[in-house]
C-alpha cells in the first residue's frame, strides 16, 4: 500500500510539474537566451542577452540606443507587428543585461556582436531596425556586411555623415534640448510643480523616481504628458558604457552605402532633439534618392510614444520595401 501511495504521489508530482511547465511556457510569448562572445564578457559565458518574439517569417534585428541602454524600451516600438515579423532584440555589450568590463566595451566589438548574432540565427539576409546610437552600429554593420542586410530602418537616427563628435552633438542640439526642457507643457506637470515647491528636496522616493523619469522623457518625447508611458529611463544607463563613444571613429560618410546597398528608411520626429524638422538629415541625403526620409509631426526622439499609430504605419512600410 505504501509503494502504491508513493507511486501515485510521484505521478501526481510529475503531472503537477508538467502542468506548471506548460502554464509557464504558455504565459510567455517570447524566448530568451545568451549569445557567447569570443572575448567572454561573463565568467559563465552568458555574454549578450537575446530575446526573440513574433511569429512572422522575416527576421528583424532590433538595435537599441544608448550606449548602455536596454532593449526593453524598444518593445513598445514593435507592438502590434508580432504576427507579421520575427523580432530579435538584444542588449548590447555594456548594457543592463549584458554587462562587461570597460576594456571590452568598444564600438567595433559591438558591431562584431551583431554579426555573431546574425550568424547564430542562420539567416542569409535580415532586416535591421535601429534607434538613436544604435543607428550608428547598424550603419557601420552595413558598411562591413552589405550582403547580409535587405532593409535598414533608422529611427531617431545619428546623421549619415559626420566630421566629428561635436559636429553630431552640436550647439544646435544643446539649444534644442534647452527648448524641450523649458516648454510650458513641462512646467505645467504636477511633478514639476512639486519639484519647484520642494526646491528639489523630495521626501518620497516614489516622487523622486517619478521626477527623474519625467526629466529623462523631456529630451525623448514631445508630448511630455505621456512620460509615464516610457519604459526605461536614466537608471538603465551605466557610466562605463560611455567609453564606447570614445572608440567610435566620428569621421564617416555612410550615405552612398545607405543609398546603394540596402532599402534604407530614416524615420524621424519633427521635435527630435538631435535635429528639429530633420533639417540636417534631409540636406545630407538630398542627392541620395534611394534613401527614404519620413518626418513625423508632433513627435520626438522616441516617436512611438508620441505618435504610435503613425509610427507603426511608417515602420511597417519601411520593413516591406
Amino acid at each position: 500500500m505504501k509503494l502504491v501511495t508513493k507511486q501515485l504521489t510521484g505521478i501526481a508530482f510529475l503531472c503537477m510539474m508538467c502542468f506548471f511547465n506548460q502554464s509557464f511556457s504558455q504565459s510567455k510569448d517570447y524566448t530568451e537566451w545568451y549569445l557567447r562572445t569570443p572575448d567572454s564578457l561573463d565568467v559563465y559565458n552568458q555574454d549578450i542577452y537575446v530575446r526573440e518574439q513574433g511569429t512572422g517569417k522575416d527576421t528583424v534585428i532590433v538595435v537599441h540606443g544608448g550606449f548602455g541602454a536596454n532593449h526593453d524600451y524598444m518593445l513598445d516600438a514593435i507592438q502590434g507587428l508580432e504576427e507579421k515579423y520575427h523580432f530579435v532584440l538584444y542588449d548590447q555589450r555594456g548594457s543592463l543585461l549584458s554587462p562587461g568590463p570597460k576594456e571590452k566595451l568598444t564600438f567595433q566589438k559591438n558591431v562584431g556582436d551583431l554579426d555573431l548574432l546574425i550568424k547564430q540565427l542562420g539567416t542569409k539576409k535580415v532586416k535591421i531596425m535601429a534607434h538613436s546610437m544604435g543607428t550608428l552600429v547598424a550603419m557601420e554593420y552595413l558598411s562591413q556586411h552589405p550582403e547580409k542586410v535587405s532593409n535598414l530602418v533608422l529611427i531617431g537616427a545619428i546623421p549619415s555623415k559626420a566630421d566629428s563628435m561635436s559636429g553630431v552633438f552640436s550647439k544646435r542640439t544643446e539649444a534644442q534640448l534647452k527648448f524641450l526642457g523649458s516648454r510650458p507643457e513641462v512646467k505645467a506637470l504636477p511633478i514639476y510643480k512639486r519639484y519647484k515647491e520642494l526646491k528639489g528636496k523630495f521626501t518620497s522616493d516614489r516622487e523622486r523616481s517619478d521626477f527623474n523619469r519625467m526629466s529623462f522623457a523631456i529630451s525623448n518625447i514631445y508630448k511630455i504628458d505621456r512620460y509615464k508611458l516610457m519604459r526605461g529611463g536614466f537608471h538603465y544607463y551605466k557610466e562605463d558604457a560611455s567609453v564606447m563613444s570614445e572608440t567610435v571613429n566620428w569621421k564617416y560618410d555612410y550615405r552612398k552605402l545607405l543609398n546603394d546597398n540596402a532599402k534604407t528608411t530614416i524615420i524621424f520626429g519633427d521635435h527630435d532633439f538631435l535635429d528639429f524638422n530633420g533639417e540636417v538629415h534631409q540636406e545630407l541625403i538630398r542627392n541620395y534618392k534611394n534613401i527614404n526620409f519620413k518626418l513625423i509631426k508632433t513627435a520626438g526622439h522616441n516617436i512611438w510614444v508620441d505618435e504610435p499609430e503613425v509610427f507603426k504605419r511608417e515602420l511597417e512600410s519601411a520593413l516591406k520595401r
